[in-house]
């Protein structure tokens, strides 16, 4: 499935901004362009909700990135 960024928040549960945070934090792969729009995927919705339940376990966010 494809997601722009709006649906890929309301999917994952994630404001906006904390999505471009984690992107620009190296925490979530870049999303594909089509023309000027962001293309998500599911790859993407996964990690977000990877990250969730790695912050819920109390790792930090230098730590996720590693992980």
């Amino acid at each position: 499935m494809e997601y722009r960024v709006e649906e890929l928040g309301v999917a994952a549960g994630l404001p906006v901004d904390t999505i471009r945070f984690y992107q620009a934090r190296g925490l979530l792969p870049a999303p594909r362009r089509v023309g000027r729009t962001a293309v998500y995927d599911d790859s993407h919705l996964e990690r977000l909700r990877r990250i969730r339940s790695l912050l819920a376990d109390g790792l930090p966010l230098a730590l996720i990135k590693r992980v």
